[in-house]
């Protein structure tokens, strides 16, 4: 006889959870992340000298490290308008099609088609 585990036959729908079951794994899950932020984190600030580094780097300089995308610390503001500038100065003036670009691949398929031509067949 066949046997009707969800294994052989993918039809065969699994049992739903309980929901007893599930609420008790969030739970569970929203514990854990709670002891490692207030018990695990602080005890590993200590112990680990690069995050002890950061940990002083962001005391030092006042840094609201709960801010969301740290859109409010002034730092990011200086960030944004030095990578904003560095774009706008770092791009070339002649854009696209140019004649230097396309004089550049006409070139190359040149150089191509020369190589294939005088090739030998061996």
């Amino acid at each position: 006889m066949a046997s009707c585990s969800p294994e052989k036959n993918p039809g065969l729908k699994q049992p739903r959870k309980s929901r007893i079951k599930a609420w008790g794994q969030l739970i569970s899950v929203l514990l854990l992340l709670w002891v490692f932020g207030t018990v695990v984190g602080p005890w590993l600030e200590t112990r680990i000298p690069t995050f002890d580094k950061i940990v002083e780097t962001i005391e030092k300089h006042d840094i609201d490290s709960g801010a969301y995308f740290y859109s409010e610390i002034k730092g990011s503001y200086d960030g944004e308008r030095y990578l904003r500038d560095a774009l706008e100065l770092g791009a070339p003036d002649e854009i696209g099609l140019t004649f230097s670009f396309v004089s550049g691949i006409v070139l190359c398929l040149v150089i191509l088609w020369i190589g294939f031509r005088y090739m030998p067949l061996e």
